[in-house]
């Protein structure tokens, strides 16, 4: 079945109250933040999810979650569901998303001149002022373009070992072929 994840993103959006935006200020979000990302699209919303087993989740029933969208070249591709009393865990709809705050090669302008800013949630990403980019799926294998990096600026101890971790896995060669032409002699 085809996820809508505009039309999802869209109907979240609208269910956003005053309580939603003061609690997110609350946890240290500007206002200024939120209103610069919903100048090209809704920069969050809230919908009820049910928290699945393989790290996705389902929209309409269960506790209340803030969700995000996850962009890649210019196309929602995923949305990022956490609940602001635990933001550490989130879960993704599709479960095609890899990072936020990165929306095209790694050339864009989601660094800057002293390498790469890293945070270790989706709120603290937030708080960041949408600066950098944040994570939300270790598995993915994207992460290693995070190795093209010189320095990457991480928010947090515990976020620095995940990506030493995360990068230290041994890397796979691919199946080397030759071409020669044998000639007969």
């Amino acid at each position: 079945m085809r996820v809508d994840l505009e039309a999802e993103l869209f109907s979240a959006a609208g269910r956003v109250r005053q309580p939603h935006l003061d609690r997110l200020r609350a946890l240290g979000v500007s206002s200024s933040t939120i209103a610069r990302l919903g100048a090209c699209h809704p920069p969050f919303g809230v919908v009820e999810a049910e928290a699945m087993s393989n790290g996705t989740y389902l929209p309409g029933e269960g506790e209340p979650h803030i969700v995000q969208p996850v962009f890649q070249d210019g196309d929602l591709i995923d949305l990022v569901a956490w609940r602001s009393a635990d933001p550490s865990r989130w879960w993704s709809r599709t479960g095609l998303g890899w990072i936020i705050g990165h929306d095209g090669p790694l050339t864009g302008g989601w660094v800057d001149d002293d390498g790469l800013t890293m945070h270790s949630t989706p709120l603290d990403w937030l708080r960041s002022g949408a600066a950098g980019v944040c994570v939300v799926d270790w598995d993915a294998e994207e992460v290693e373009w995070l190795r093209c990096f010189s320095t990457i600026r991480c928010d947090s101890q515990s976020l620095a070992a995940v990506l030493r971790r995360r990068l230290s896995r041994p890397r796979p060669l691919p199946r080397i072929a030759t071409m020669e032409v044998r000639h007969a002699a």
